[in-house]
């Protein structure tokens, strides 16, 4: 298991997506219940991406199609957008000690 130091802004998504593994498993191996409840300075354990078996899960709402494909796409666009405001955030953070 990894262990991971929760740095300012960081999101549970992006820390997910730096790790290769989905939300839910960092939150039950941490045994937390609010995702937007992080802290700087909190520890993590991070489960190794091939310790989980993605679970196939039902459509959300299948009275309305191609929901659950837009709901994907969008978590998708979040954790891309979360991997890129990490990237700036550790070029601000070289920049700054360059002074």
């Amino acid at each position: 298991m990894i262990e991971h130091i929760v740095q300012p802004g960081e999101t549970l998504w992006a820390i997910a997506a730096q790790y290769g593994v989905p939300v839910e498993v960092i939150l039950e191996a941490n045994r937390l219940l609010d995702p937007y409840a992080l802290s700087a300075g909190q520890m993590l354990y991070i489960p190794p991406a091939h310790s989980f078996v993605p679970v196939q899960q039902p459509p959300f709402f299948p009275g309305f199609p191609g929901l659950e494909r837009r709901v994907t796409r969008l978590e998708r666009e979040v954790n891309r957008l979360n991997q890129r405001v990490n990237r700036l955030e550790e070029r601000v953070r070289r920049l700054e000690q360059r002074r």
